[in-house]
């Protein structure tokens, strides 16, 4: 079914909030005839009326989950309209009622079905789906009932939230403080909704690095001083409401073993989810809590694997009777290689390993080992075991791992995707390790998760999807998405990653608001995408910070503009929230609020000390003031972590920590500071330089030249600025400042009348930002012509050189800017797909927001003429040598089956080809968020030229394509883009 024809139909399950729609899962369907109790037209059943509720029946044999899910439900209408409902297991009675009940564990629903009063022939073999409908005097003692019938206890339960979402209450309500709107009168449709199975089996998050956010919160706040039952059973009741069914539960030393607690176990069992354990921890055993060396001895299969053996059999017998996703294989203790003895490769020990472990199935549970459910995670050094030929049980689960940074490794080949087990993912949204950590913020944007998700499932890696969420908060936006995905893969997959973001913020906060928020959501992982805030220091994990390579003055100031547009994000943040309902701002500053402003602040902190080191260098006073805003950045940045942990008067107080492992680039930063000069003079700064033209400058507390090494363009000149082109119209900016306490006193006189300078940009300190653009309406002559800018002041005089090129192009045509090519990849002329596969542009996905991927079905190529292809036109006005740098998302080959390779040819010269993953540097290129790969070339002449990149291979990301005539500048991100009649300003 189409996404229109479901809007279509489902267009009354929801209540009137604006027009929007309630978090309702593309993937249900309405499905006719209905039986003749059912009601056949579209109406309204009442929730809430005048104070009033109908009851809600439950089965007292039913399912825990089932009354569990009808309690808090329940709680959800008062929380919308003040009116509670009873929960009740006696016979249902009265004008209307709720029923809510399971597939053979509930008589009054079974009764329902045997009477042919309702229909769930859709539903049959369908596990974890669900019918709601409203029966008209079917259920006796009730004229008018609203039904909830699931093909099992968590079918159920998910029908029950899908009632929450309708209503307008978040999956967040209780995690994130996220209120509903309040209606007096509270009414959902009478249209029939049938669910049938999700996507993913087995669909969940991982808890995960917890030392210091949740594990923290829960000394205080749980009354076992750890994560314990009521902690667990807050998680249970989340993962429910996002339609999840799987858990793998904190591990570290400094949590309580999950099992350690019998009632954690007893807790996941009544809500209904499955427990797992983390591909360290086989056999549902948390090592770091449970093993005990001086009783049992060495972790170790080969030496000691009657003990270890002993150790897997008993958690077996203690928790086989519930419901349980069974990790097996073998790690170290904790995150570390397994200790293999004589078993130089691993591969006959690990399958020694699992064969017993499954043994312990049949003699433990009485089971068929084939019966009982397993995943084998080939996370780290396994993958390495496994790509040698080891044999996993073809039953089992292969659960395919990213590489911790949200770049899945490996995925199944098209034998291993007729496994019976079926193929799994678990991926990361937060991670504690190397190159470095992302404890603190949710940076990882929903584009690349999908990207990467959705390869897994063409591969038909479906079996499960877990996610390490780290502390649950604040990833919950990404939490959401994934399991969206896990959920309903066709509906939500259609959604580009602003259309998820808007629907998610209307139902989540305002209708009204939605569009803003998607705008300030999707720039946000934009920049966060390109450099993590926990990156932003450029330490590894264990040494301080250094200077990043986010040019001051490159391309305009690249460092300034991306602090700018996080500032500007920030202050929207506080326009939204200005703007929304009382009840909805805590939620707001939890979920985008503080993520916002947390990751503005970093990159001022960062990127103003970094200033206040060039600054000293150049001699300018005003370099004090930049260490300044660096050090009150930081400052900030505690600030709105108080304001998270104060929310709701204390609920969340100790949770958020905005230096986990209090690595250095959560410190306050180091600084450049001067003395300034006693007798103010004048200095002049251009773009593209380092150096500034000045004669008695501030004296620098050191030697700050080796921090500028990272922006110091060779054969910059400071007296002259970039060419103006025509054809794309930039400006281009010259710094005055004072060296002294005295702030610039200053003329600027241009030498032609075509020259237009611009000194409203008035900066800390005094420091004025000339701003100069050409005048192209007095320029009269169709060649090059150089001008002057003369700067006097305080006793000085500088004269700085402009050069205009009139040359000119169509608009949106890619041209040559001061030696160099631009363009964001989705700036093609022409694609050719080979079959159904070829390049696809993904809106939101790349540093840029504009990437193109070769998705997971197109077939690699034995050459480039079989190849699909992204063809640009440009126009050079020189020639010669050229080097061609093209900058890939860092993915990984699809399977061992491909590879990851492009194929390259301009003006029709012989294809050049090249893999991108064996010219990776995978630390740099994780942190940076791009592999950049060069190609050299000879451009025969100036004129228009054809680009051709070929994908080769499934699983390319293109993010960034510059061409290098020989005037590439020092930058972090690429150039801005070179088009024509689109100016950068």
């Amino acid at each position: 079914m189409s996404r229109s024809t479901w809007r279509y139909r489902n267009r009354a399950l929801a209540p009137i909030l604006g027009g929007a729609l309630l978090g309702l899962s593309a993937g249900a369907a309405l499905v006719m005839p209905v039986s003749t109790a059912e009601a056949r037209t579209a109406g309204k059943f009442t929730l809430a009326a005048a104070g009033k509720a109908p009851p809600i029946y439950v089965d007292a044999n039913d399912a825990k989950v089932v009354a569990i899910a009808a309690r808090a439900f329940a709680a959800d209408v008062q929380s919308v309209s003040g009116a509670l409902p009873s929960v009740e297991t006696g016979s249902p009675s009265g004008e209307t009622a709720i029923v809510a009940g399971t597939l053979g564990q509930s008589a009054a629903i079974d009764r329902l079905v045997a009477e042919g009063k309702l229909s769930v022939s859709a539903i049959k073999g369908q596990s974890e789906g669900y019918v709601v409908a409203v029966v008209e005097n079917g259920v006796p003692g009730v004229a008018r009932a609203l039904v909830i019938a699931g093909a099992d206890r968590r079918g159920t339960a998910y029908g029950i939230f899908q009632l929450s979402r309708m209503i307008g209450v978040s999956p967040w309500t209780w995690w994130a403080d996220v209120k509903p709107q309040q209606r007096s009168e509270l009414e959902v449709s009478t249209d029939r909704i049938e669910q049938k199975s999700p996507s993913v089996k087995y669909r969940g998050f991982f808890i995960n690095d917890e030392d210091w956010s949740i594990r923290p919160w829960a000394e205080e706040h749980d009354p076992t001083g750890t994560i314990g039952p009521q902690t667990y059973a807050r998680v249970c009741e989340l993962l429910l409401r996002l339609r999840a069914n799987l858990l793998w539960p904190a591990m570290h030393k400094v949590t309580v073993a999950f099992n350690l607690d019998a009632d954690n176990a007893r807790v996941a069992d009544d809500y209904a989810i499955v427990m797992g354990a983390s591909h360290a921890e086989p056999m549902l055993r948390n090592n770091v809590g449970e093993w005990n060396h001086a009783q049992r001895g060495e972790y170790n299969y080969d030496s000691n694997g009657p003990n270890v053996l002993q150790y897997w059999r008993e958690r077996v017998r203690t928790n086989g009777r519930y419901e349980n996703l069974y990790t097996i294989g073998m790690r170290g203790l904790h995150d570390s290689a397994i200790v293999a003895g004589h078993e130089a490769d691993g591969v006959k020990l690990l399958e020694k390993v699992v064969a017993d472990q499954r043994a312990l199935f049949r003699d433990e549970l009485g089971r068929d080992p084939a019966t009982v459910p397993q995943v084998f995670v080939p996370y780290k050094e396994v993958l390495d075991v496994y790509r040698k030929g080891m044999t996993v049980p073809q039953d089992a689960i292969l659960g395919w791992v990213d590489d911790n940074h949200g770049y899945i490794r490996q995925l199944s080949t098209r034998a291993e995707q007729k496994r019976p087990g079926g193929g799994g993912v678990y991926y990361h949204i937060s991670y504690w390790g190397r190159p470095n950590d992302y404890l603190w913020l949710d940076s990882t944007p929903p584009a690349l998760i999908g990207e990467e998700m959705g390869k897994a499932f063409a591969t038909n890696s479906r079996a499960m999807w877990m996610l390490n969420v780290g502390d649950i908060k604040p990833g919950e936006k990404g939490t959401e998405y994934f399991l969206d995905l896990a959920y309903d893969f066709d509906g939500t997959s259609k959604l580009s990653q602003r259309e998820w973001l808007k629907a998610w913020a209307a139902r989540t906060f305002d209708p009204a608001q939605a569009d803003a928020i998607a705008d300030l959501l999707g720039a946000y992982y934009r920049l966060n995408f390109a450099r993590k805030p926990e990156h932003m220091g450029y330490n590894d994990e264990e040494l301080g910070i250094e200077g990043t390579d986010m040019s001051p003055v490159s391309y305009g100031d690249e460092a300034g503009r991306r602090l700018a547009a996080y500032l500007a994000l920030d202050h929207k943040a506080a326009q939204i929230a200005a703007d929304l309902p009382a009840g909805k701002r805590d939620g707001f500053f939890h979920l985008v609020q503080y993520p916002v402003r947390g990751s503005a602040k970093m990159n001022e902190k960062i990127l103003s000390a970094d200033r206040s080191f060039l600054y000293a260098w150049q001699g300018r006073a005003s370099a004090n003031l930049y260490a300044q805003e660096a050090v009150n950045a930081f400052r900030e940045v505690k600030g709105a972590t108080a304001t998270y942990n104060a929310i709701g008067n204390g609920k969340w107080a100790r949770f958020m920590d905005d230096a986990p492992r209090y690595q250095s680039v959560f410190s306050a930063p180091p600084v450049g500071r001067v003395k300034p000069s006693a007798t103010p003079s004048l200095g002049v700064a251009v773009e593209g330089s380092v150096d500034a033209l000045v004669t008695s400058p501030a004296i620098a507390a050191e030697d700050y030249g080796l921090r500028l090494n990272p922006w110091r363009n060779e054969g910059a000149v400071k007296d002259r600025l970039p060419v103006f082109v025509k054809a794309t119209d930039r400006r281009h900016f010259i710094d005055v400042f004072s060296t002294g306490a005295a702030p610039a006193d200053f003329t600027a006189t241009a030498s032609e009348p075509w020259i237009r300078i611009d000194r409203s940009d008035v900066r800390l300190g005094g420091d004025v930002r000339l701003w100069v653009s050409i005048d192209w309406a007095r320029f009269s002559r169709n060649r090059p012509r150089e001008g002057r800018i003369v700067i006097a002041g305080m006793g000085v005089e500088q004269t700085i050189t402009v050069v205009a090129d009139p040359a000119t192009a169509s608009s949106g045509t890619l041209v040559e800017d001061n030696g160099v090519i631009a363009a964001d990849p989705h700036r093609y002329a022409a694609l050719r797909d080979v079959g159904a596969g070829g390049w696809r542009h993904v809106p939101g996905l790349g540093r840029s927001g504009h990437a193109l991927e070769s998705g997971a079905r197109t077939a690699s190529a034995a050459d480039a003429a079989s190849a699909p292809y992204a063809e640009y036109r440009f126009l050079t006005r020189s020639s010669g040598k050229a080097q061609l740098q093209l900058g890939f998302v860092p993915t990984f080959p699809l399977n061992g089956e491909h590879k990851l390779r492009y194929a390259v040819s301009i003006d029709g010269a012989p294809p050049q080809l090249v893999d991108v993953e064996a010219n990776k540097n995978w630390s740099d290129a994780v942190q940076r968020a791009t592999s950049v790969t060069a190609t050299d070339w000879a451009l025969a002449k100036p004129g228009r030229h054809v680009l051709r990149v070929y994908a080769m291979d499934p699983g390319l990301v293109l993010d960034s394509i510059v061409l290098d005539l020989g005037g590439l500048q020092k930058s972090y991100m690429p150039p801005p883009e070179t088009l024509a009649g689109n100016p950068q300003r």
